[in-house]
């Protein structure tokens, strides 16, 4: 047995230190993928590097879309899916 299947080191409930062992659902991944921005973010720019786009993320918010010498700013994230779905590249 290692320390992670051995019964006799789990700490009982109510026990002084178990701070670790507290269920925290309030991290985003208890949230729908709608609310969580920058999940939202790297699946769009996935979607656009599958079909051959490079997509970088500037830092005033925007993203600059390249492909075949070809450029696209996007000044928002809005702008950037509003883009993609032009090119057919999502719904």
């Amino acid at each position: 047995m290692n320390r992670h299947t051995d019964p006799t080191i789990e700490k009982a409930p109510g026990a002084i230190n178990t701070e670790g062992l507290i269920t925290d659902t309030t991290n985003d991944l208890n949230f729908a993928t709608g609310t969580r921005h920058s999940k939202a973010i790297a699946t769009q720019v996935a979607e656009l590097a599958i079909r051959g786009h490079a997509v970088h993320q500037l830092k005033d918010g925007g993203f600059l879309v390249c492909k075949y010498g070809h450029t696209f700013h996007a000044i928002d994230f809005a702008e950037l899916q509003a883009f993609a779905r032009r090119l057919g590249v999502s719904q």
